[in-house]
């Protein structure tokens, strides 16, 4: 990658406002969002597009929905706790805007 490729990709997600969630641009991924860790812009990935989901909040993957409350209550069985606060993770951003 080129010098000029990175100042350009730089720029354009300065331009990406924080925890916005938009489509990501990586293979099997679902989701992207930038959020702010100490004091950086930070880019996470978060849900698979390969597996269904409780309901997407967002819209673009609403037809991988399979709103079985049995299957919702398994995932959060596997996954741990429900009332997340760190917004860098992708667990917080699987568990707020899919399951």
């Amino acid at each position: 990658m080129t010098l000029k490729k990175v100042k350009k990709q730089k720029k354009e997600s300065n331009l990406i406002p924080l925890n916005k969630p938009f489509r990501s641009k990586m293979k099997f991924k679902k989701y992207s969002v930038y959020v702010l860790k100490d004091g950086r812009r930070k880019l996470i990935h978060f849900g698979d597009t390969r597996y269904q989901h409780y309901k997407d909040r967002i819209g673009l993957y609403s037809h991988l929905d399979h709103n079985d409350k049995k299957r919702r209550e398994n995932y959060y069985s596997r996954h741990g706790e429900k009332n997340l606060k760190d917004k860098s993770r992708p667990k917080y951003w699987s568990h707020k805007k899919l399951w």
